[in-house]
């Protein structure tokens, strides 16, 4: 992991002399969980490719993409002035001359088309597209199909390379990994989860003259020391005695975006894949650990019960959860918890007061080091259909196109973001590019679409704290059989 950490700082090092050029004209975005800034730039110098991939001569070659959405930057058609655009558009353009190459406009099917076409291409035995990209929450809804192929039997794949996510090594069973999780799509980058922090407020309520950002390096920043600071604080500001928007809180967040973020945060998992052949592998879990079963009662205190919580006063319905985090934005919560993709929301860019980003909180201060997992409710991953028959071309572009995403884009992104909000402190980015380089993959998060990642947020969004054990007593069954099912397929992977 720290190979990692330290690619990416040198990785950004290296760009800061482009970066120095660009003025910064940033503007409102949409919100697409990436960047849109407007900060005109010189074209990118020649990149020097760190892969490993040898000197290849495609003739020409097309290369096909089929993709569920826009929001990971695999294209753009042209250059345009804007800083995102241009290394993207370049990074694309030198990969072309680099491996003689075309590289197409993606085709967008959107998720709900993706199977029924992909099941037309590969029943007919068509490989008209190299590479897809595919909403990591829907995942289990397409491995059934038996539309991919092992993404292991490309050459050139490194996953143990910075540009994929550390431990995805720990989602390879049997020899097999079905999709992969990389810096190629930058919709995985938004996707991570982070914390932020009021830092107006932070002055104004508790008159603390604690540096967070060297607990944070000093390796103190747990889920005690974020609860002590958000659980008990509340005001009536409009003093009409009831809890409202006009109130200041302690910590408001999506349960459903972020409680994956905590989990793994505090370098905990809920199952694990036990066996060392195809007739020994299973699922077993570990729902019931005490300490897990800790950490979703604290969860619940900071997110549901305490008199910090913003749901306290909006609920924990669905439809309300996004106001726990609108409180935030609008200055009324001193913590809250989402992807790095909301930065560039409007109502974050329009956000009066200062804010500091924080990596998701230990468990305790044993823990060696800082974690954080992805909102797979907006982040893609990459899989290729069963019928690709060039993987010599297919591997070496995801591979490059990784690296060079790794070293290029994904620095840049994190200036954008935070031009967005007039790049407030130098600590901000910081932390920015500790937390990118503390994602984790598992077997779980990669797979498991259906399963704990998206129906233990309930554990943490009801008052009675006692049922969180039989509440996951009432689900284990059918997320077993989810998982079994899950493994199954993968096993079954020619």
């Amino acid at each position: 992991m720290i190979r990692k950490v330290l690619s990416f700082i040198i990785a950004f090092f290296m760009l800061l002399p482009l970066l120095a050029a660009c003025s910064e004209k940033p503007k409102t975005p949409t919100v697409t969980g990436t960047a849109d800034v407007t900060s005109q730039t010189e074209p990118v110098t020649e990149y020097v490719f760190h892969d490993a991939v040898p000197e290849l001569d495609f003739d020409g070659a097309v290369f096909d993409i089929l993709q569920t959405s826009e929001k990971n930057w695999l294209y753009v058609e042209d250059l345009n002035g804007e800083k995102l655009n241009d290394v993207v558009y370049e990074r694309n353009r030198q990969m072309e001359e680099r491996f003689n190459i075309t590289i197409e406009e993606p085709v967008t099917a959107g998720w709900s088309n993706f199977i029924s076409m992909t099941t037309q291409l590969v029943t007919a035995d068509d490989d008209q597209f190299d590479m897809a990209s595919y909403l990591l929450r829907r995942v289990g809804e397409l491995m059934p199909h038996n539309l991919l192929r092992n993404v292991l039997t490309l050459p050139y794949i490194d996953i143990d390379s910075p540009w994929y996510t550390q431990g995805l090594e720990d989602a390879v069973l049997d020899g097999k990994l079905i999709f992969l999780t990389c810096d190629y799509t930058l919709s995985y980058t938004a996707a991570t989860v982070a914390m932020y922090f009021n830092k107006t407020k932070w002055i104004d309520y508790l008159h603390s003259t604690e540096d967070l950002y060297q607990t944070v390096r000093d390796g103190k920043w747990t889920l005690d020391r974020l609860m002590g600071y958000s659980i008990d604080l509340y005001n009536d500001v409009n003093g009409n005695g009831k809890r409202d928007a006009d109130d200041f809180y302690g910590f408001g967040a999506d349960p459903y975006s972020c409680t994956n973020g905590f989990i793994y945060g505090a370098d905990m998992r809920r199952m694990q894949i036990l066996g060392d052949s195809y007739a020994t592998y299973e699922v077993k879990m570990d729902m019931l650990n005490e300490l897990l079963v800790d950490l979703y009662s604290k969860l619940r205190v900071l997110m549901t019960t305490s008199n910090g919580a913003v749901s306290k006063y909006y609920g924990t319905k669905i439809d309300d959860i996004k106001n726990n985090t609108e409180v935030f934005f609008a200055g009324n919560a001193l913590f809250s918890s989402f992807s790095v993709g909301g930065i560039t929301s409007p109502e974050m860019v329009s956000m009066e007061d200062d804010f500091g980003i924080l990596p998701v909180p230990k468990w305790n201060e044993d823990q060696q080091e800082y974690y954080t997992n992805i909102d797979n409710q907006s982040s893609d991953v990459i899989c290729v259909l069963k019928t690709v028959r060039d993987t010599e071309l297919v591997g070496a572009v995801i591979e490059a196109m990784s690296a060079a995403s790794y070293e290029l884009v994904v620095p840049l992104y994190c200036e954008s973001v935070l031009e967005l909000r007039g790049a407030r402190d130098p600590e901000s980015s910081e932390m920015l590019r500790m937390i990118l380089g503390t994602r984790v993959m598992d077997w779980e998060t990669l797979y498991g679409s259906g399963g704990w990642t998206t129906r233990h947020a309930k554990f943490v969004t009801t008052e009675n704290c006692p049922e969180i054990v039989s509440g996951i007593e009432q689900r284990l069954r059918e997320v077993q059989n989810i998982y079994d099912n899950q493994l199954d397929v993968i096993l079954d992977l020619q």
